[in-house]
């Protein structure tokens, strides 16, 4: 008998076992190549949807959750957690209110201070090094700041404005980019030979060095010339191309205008624009700049001051020994003392000071002793400085009373028009803020007058005399203080 005639015709062959594990083997391995493949395609999908924050060229990983907020399609960031990033200080209340006020706050670094508050759109910035806080400049921004939770936040227009950074969105990547001023400037000194935005190849002041660092956030850089020592400005996408011709022995970037103030090698001061042209003649001793808005420029010439506009039209004549308050008064209501409430500009001359508006026009005459009350804080350290009064739209004056060897400073308020609605007849006037609620107090004859309520009842007592017939604040007023005998008896009434 054959024994392999009652073997199955399937019956495996010998090694085809093996050939079946092997092929499934291959199946698993190419499974198993392609789960990995999916998985890595998406964690990458992943990876490049999650928020990333880069600074100065460097992932960062380790910052507050609190940093960055998406809100209206804009993305806002807070300035309590970008400051230190940024190596600036962080504070609580408005500049020079020592106060704990989180509606407010204020960043400094060594050259640069900026105040923020809750739904402005603006920002002040002032110079760290020669300012006092009555001396800034105002930046417009695109949205009002916004408070959430302990935080306040700015976009990113703000942002750029306020800490001087370059800033970029990528939102396929959803990554965000901030350099910062101090990083543009060493790696455009790398990049550019002849640049001049640092001490080590400029001898321009530390000042003027930081302002002209500014100019590389509008795409120019400040370039000197190595073998005459002087001064220019070129593209910072092509430096070769000049704006500027190196001719100068000093140039300053001016922030927001974006225009630069020169001087020549006979010591002579003029600006020119970010395109070149001669925006004021190159004819005075200095020029400094008063508001970047309104594009107003203090000009001295022979030790005499006058205003001249952005055109080099001149709007004071340089009649004057000063223009600006002097720095003695410390009002936090006076953000610009060369422009007080936007619209008056202090003259003095011979000792007596008037204001003019930003037009040219005389407001006041040149005939008052001076402007606002030093507080005495011999009597309570509590008191402080009064100049502006945004409650009455008033601007405090002086006029003093001699009588022999004593000289008397007596007060009174006018609108920003000009109009005297408390006669100068006042002792003192001087503020208190207590809780963060500033009163304003008046002496009249050893009384002590609310002067913001006392204000308010005469305009209300006036008004109701007058058949309930309504005026403006400067006529109304003028009639509570027309002599001085009636402020005497209001006075003692009150």
């Amino acid at each position: 008998m054959d024994l392999m005639e009652n073997i199955p015709e399937n019956t495996p062959k010998k090694g085809s076992g093996l050939k079946i594990g092997f092929i499934i083997v291959i199946v698993l391995i190419i499974l198993l190549i392609i789960a990995a493949a999916f998985i890595w395609i998406y964690s990458q999908r992943i990876a490049s949807t999650q928020f990333k924050f880069n600074l100065d060229g460097r992932r960062q990983n380790n910052y507050s959750d609190n940093l960055f907020i998406f809100q209206n399609n804009k993305i806002y960031i807070s300035i309590r957690d970008i400051a230190p990033l940024l190596s600036y200080n962080v504070y609580n209340g408005g500049y020079g209110e020592y106060t704990e006020d989180r509606t407010k706050c204020y960043v400094n670094n060594s050259k640069e201070i900026v105040s923020f508050e809750t739904n402005s759109d603006k920002i002040y910035k002032y110079n760290a090094t020669t300012s006092t806080n009555s001396e800034s400049q105002t930046f417009n921004l695109d949205e009002p700041i916004i408070a959430s939770g302990s935080n306040l936040y700015i976009t990113s227009d703000g942002l750029v404005k306020a800490f001087n950074v370059r800033f970029d969105y990528n939102s396929a990547s959803n990554e965000v980019s901030i350099f910062s001023l101090s990083y543009l400037a060493n790696y455009y000194t790398n990049q550019i030979s002849n640049s001049a935005i640092t001490s080590a190849n400029s001898s321009l002041s530390e000042s003027i060095l930081y302002n002209n660092q500014k100019a590389l956030l509008y795409n120019m850089v400040v370039i000197k010339d190595s073998t005459t020592n002087l001064y220019g400005v070129a593209s910072l996408a092509n430096p070769t191309n000049t704006i500027i011709g190196t001719r100068y022995t000093s140039i300053e970037f001016m922030e927001g205008s974006n225009d630069f103030i020169v001087r020549t090698s006979d010591s002579k001061m003029g600006i020119i624009g970010s395109d070149g042209i001669t925006k004021v003649r190159l004819e005075y001793d200095d020029i400094k700049e008063l508001d970047k808005n309104l594009g107003l420029y203090l000009v001295t010439s022979n030790n005499r001051q006058g205003v001249v506009n952005n055109n080099g039209k001149i709007i004071v004549y340089q009649d004057y020994d000063q223009i600006g308050l002097p720095n003695t008064i410390n009002d936090t209501n006076v953000t610009n003392k060369y422009i007080l409430m936007e619209n008056c500009i202090p003259v003095q001359r011979n000792g007596k000071w008037g204001l003019i508006d930003i037009n040219g026009n005389e407001i006041l005459p040149v005939e008052y002793d001076g402007f606002g009350c030093d507080a005495d804080t011999s009597v309570d350290s509590r008191y402080t400085d009064v100049l502006i009064i945004p409650e009455l739209n008033g601007i405090v004056v002086e006029r003093d009373e001699v009588n022999g060897n004593t000289r008397n400073k007596k007060y009174g308020m006018i609108t920003p028009d000009g109009n005297l609605f408390i006669n100068i007849v006042l002792d003192s006037i001087y503020s208190v803020t207590t809780q963060g609620q500033t009163t304003y107090y008046a002496t009249f004859q050893g009384q002590i007058l609310d002067l913001v309520d006392f204000v308010r009842q005469q305009q209300a007592s006036w008004e109701q005399n007058n058949n309930g017939t309504t005026n403006n604040s400067s006529n109304s007023t003028n009639n509570i203080n027309s002599t001085n005998s009636t402020n005497n008896n209001q006075a003692n009434n009150t």
